[in-house]
């Protein structure tokens, strides 16, 4: 009976993964976080110009980490939901996901799932 929850929960939260904007935040925070050093390290860009930019540049990369990590919530939010429905209730539920075959079979299914919905459905 874990085992249906297990794939359900992997599937669920691969879906909503792949349908929230994590790369599209994790990209610009990159980006941005190279731009950063490049002008940290460049002796071409005045200290002027340095206090005025690398404050935009943190608000950017912390703002992108922040809702970085409200997406990454909300892409696991499946797994947690179904815990009110687990036999056993959200504690047994809780406890279930710490067994480490679980944890490696919600990744293996997640990934078979995720290459599945890219390469071969394509939607």
């Amino acid at each position: 009976m874990i085992w249906i929850f297990v794939l359900v929960a992997a599937v669920l939260a691969s879906e909503a993964f792949l349908r929230l904007p994590l790369l599209p935040v994790i990209r610009r925070v990159a980006e941005t976080a190279r731009k950063s050093g490049r002008v940290l390290a460049s002796k071409r860009i005045s200290d002027h110009w340095k206090e005025r930019v690398l404050p935009r540049y943190s608000w950017i990369i912390g703002s992108g980490s922040v809702q970085f990590f409200a997406f990454l919530m909300l892409a696991l939010a499946p797994v947690a939901v179904l815990g009110l429905v687990f036999p056993g209730g959200f504690g047994a539920w809780a406890s279930a996901l710490m067994r480490p075959a679980v944890i490696a079979a919600l990744c293996l299914v997640s990934i078979a799932y995720v290459w599945l919905r890219l390469r071969v459905i394509r939607g």
